[in-house]
């Protein structure tokens, strides 16, 4: 006899297990929207689809109809294990016993195999991410987000596909591989279109494609989306969420060429993103903030403002910060020396910023060579500034910062054009 929902839990705990998506276990004989409706519950299946259903799965049809209760003892027995060392990882987590956390995590996935709750695997797998992020493994982070998009519960839940993708976008965006988070960031915001505008999935997957969009340097795309923000930041129920919608959108402005605009935002970032809430991310924005004032206005106000906000990012960031924040940091510094006009800091703050390593992704690296090449070109030193410049624009290019590599390649052409001893004119800050 046919029992309904326990029929349908049993046939997609076999289904995942044997690694089958709806479509693939229907075949030509049923749809996959009527293995869902079973699946849920929602259609009971006649003996003849049942004993289809089990063919197709390679087992006895009692599995299906009459499966052993120790079989269901043995599966609620693996799903409490689970849990549990999930549950040990968070708490290795929180006391920042980072790589014990990832160890325990992988040993989940291991041990797990095919025959784990798929909803407790796939939470273990994301927290996994998540730990491989606060280390700075990229690579294994990238791999294990593979993984987890390809799983079927992200493939069937629009939600969770939109954060994996999301947390690609992201992951690609920090290796300086920009297309490819374009492209991820795009595809996380069009599995979230049948949810509410506001829905914290659409807005986070949003979040990432406006960054991509500006590292980029696809900034009419940028500013399109800085409109739609503008128009729903209000409704949006996590004040900490509109604090990162004021901060993307006012850095699209910025790099728009609307740096009023991008102050305005920026303010009302700093009024929902309040230190006491949020240290990290309060001295993030206060980073951030401060070097697109630095590269976008000119006026001493500006700068005064940039040098007050590096200082509390400093105070910060040398508490909470990670070591990719503090590269920024350095970075953002390495601006202001220059503004200020000190290139022998400048050059000084690049080399320390380059000592960071793979903390400073690509964009930053070609970044750090701009900076140095501005400097090197202060100090009359142009041998060492057509280098700098050379590298600043390879690196970007690899990067995909397209826009300013294109900075970087004119200037260069300017000091090969002036000749021996000569230089640009002038030097973009």
């Amino acid at each position: 006899m046919i029992e309904q929902p326990a029929f349908g839990r049993r046939l997609r705990q076999l289904r995942v297990q044997r690694g089958l998506s709806q479509t693939e276990l229907a075949g030509d004989e049923v749809s996959a929207s009527y293995v869902s409706r079973v699946e849920s519950g929602r259609r009971s299946p006649n003996e003849l689809i049942a004993a289809f259903f089990a063919r197709r799965l390679d087992v006895p049809l009692e599995a299906l109809t009459n499966p052993a209760s120790q079989d269901d003892a043995g599966h609620r027995s693996r799903r409490l294990d689970i849990a549990g060392r999930l549950l040990e990882a968070r708490a290795l987590r929180k006391d920042r016993e980072l790589a014990d956390a990832a160890r325990l995590l992988r040993g989940i996935g291991e041990a797990a195999g095919g025959h784990a709750e798929e909803d407790v695997l796939w939470e273990a797998t994301w927290e996994l991410a998540d730990v491989l992020r606060e280390l700075g493994d990229t690579a294994e982070e990238h791999a294990v987000l593979t993984g987890l998009a390809e799983t079927a519960l992200s493939q069937e839940t629009p939600r969770l596909a939109a954060r994996v993708a999301t947390a690609l976008s992201e992951n690609l965006r920090r290796q300086g591989r920009l297309g490819e988070a374009v492209r991820a960031a795009e595809h996380a915001v069009s599995v979230t279109v049948t949810l509410q505008p506001t829905a914290h999935e659409r807005v986070t997957a949003m979040l990432a494609l406006i960054h991509a969009y500006i590292d980029s340097g696809e900034l009419t795309n940028a500013a399109i989306l800085a409109d739609t923000f503008e128009e729903i930041v209000e409704d949006i129920p996590s004040r900490q969420l509109c604090g990162q919608v004021y901060w993307a959108a006012g850095s699209a402005r910025f790099q728009c060429g609307r740096p009023e605009d991008g102050v305005r935002l920026h303010e009302q970032a700093f009024a929902c993103l309040r230190p006491d809430v949020n240290l990290a991310a309060w001295a993030r924005l206060c980073r951030a903030s401060a070097a697109l004032h630095l590269e976008y206005d000119a006026s001493d106000s500006s700068t005064k403002h940039a040098e007050l906000l590096l200082t509390r990012a400093r105070q910060a960031l040398e508490l909470v910060g990670r070591n990719e924040d503090l590269a920024h940091l350095v970075l953002a510094e390495a601006q202001l020396a220059l503004r200020q006009g000190k290139p022998e800091q400048v050059l000084e703050l690049t080399d320390r910023a380059h000592a960071f390593g793979a903390a400073l992704n690509l964009a930053g690296q070609g970044q750090c060579h701009l900076l140095a090449a501005h400097a090197h070109t202060r100090t009359g030193d142009m041998t060492a500034a057509r280098e700098s410049y050379r590298l600043a624009a390879e690196t970007l290019d690899r990067a995909g910062a397209y826009r300013k590599s294109a900075e970087a390649w004119r200037q260069l052409s300017e000091i090969l054009a002036a000749g021996p001893g000569g230089g640009p004119a002038a030097v973009t800050d």
